[in-house]
């Protein structure tokens, strides 16, 4: 991974069950690559990355924000930038629940273990220096997005190939240095990313609550 200014690191968690082994988490530091299907681990590594000084921009494969609209009968539509899938119904929906529990159980335990870490979902203030955890979705599907070569994965669940391809599609889209552009429009939201990290104690931000965070369409490896 190249290593740019705002960033020093980029993880990326596939959501799922930890009971029945449908996590997969990737971590990308120092031109190393991590993954593996242990949600502790994860948040292991992504602690000591932080503890040590390090910036981390963590993605997480859920929806992460949903639309406010005041015309009722669009608030359950898709979000500017979803296709055939919905943020609330079929797999969104499944993710979305999912996520909620384990985002907000990421986040917590990172809080605990680094109290000093604080959490944002806006590139400027990562590259500022006023925060030192950058929160982003994931958005990986089979039709569109970045695309690219996860070289050796043998052995990698594919919840784990998901996450390194999320993983390595950020850090492509940082790697010159550039801000990275989000694939959705931007809309009124409510975001679930702000209130994990106001509940959590990574922020005091109240205003983080109605602003959409970046998501990154990445292209499902094959």
């Amino acid at each position: 991974m190249v290593r740019v200014l705002a960033v020093d690191a980029v993880a990326c968690l596939d959501v799922g069950s930890p009971a029945k082994g449908n996590v997969g988490w990737a971590v990308l530091s120092d031109d190393r690559r991590r993954a593996g299907g242990d949600l502790s681990v994860f948040v292991g590594h992504v602690v000591d990355l932080l503890a040590a000084g390090q910036r981390v921009a963590v993605g997480f494969e859920c929806p992460l924000y949903v639309p406010k609209r005041a015309d009722m009968f669009a608030m359950s539509r898709r979000r500017a930038g979803e296709e055939r899938v919905n943020w609330c119904g079929g797999p969104g929906a499944s993710v979305l629940a999912i996520g909620l529990a384990q985002v907000n159980w990421c986040l917590a335990r990172i809080a605990e273990r680094v109290p000093t870490v604080r959490g944002t979902t806006r590139w400027a203030e990562l590259v500022q220096g006023s925060a030192n955890l950058f929160c982003w979705e994931a958005f990986i599907t089979r039709r569109a997005g970045i695309c690219v070569q996860l070289g050796d994965a043998d052995g990698l669940s594919p919840h784990e190939r998901d996450a390194l391809c999320g993983a390595m599609a950020f850090a492509a889209a940082i790697a010159d240095g550039s801000v990275p552009m989000g694939d959705f429009a931007r809309e009124d939201a409510f975001s679930l990313a702000g209130l994990h990290l106001l509940e959590t104690g990574l922020s005091d931000d109240i205003t983080l609550l109605s602003e959409p965070c970046l998501v990154l369409k990445v292209r499902k490896p094959t």
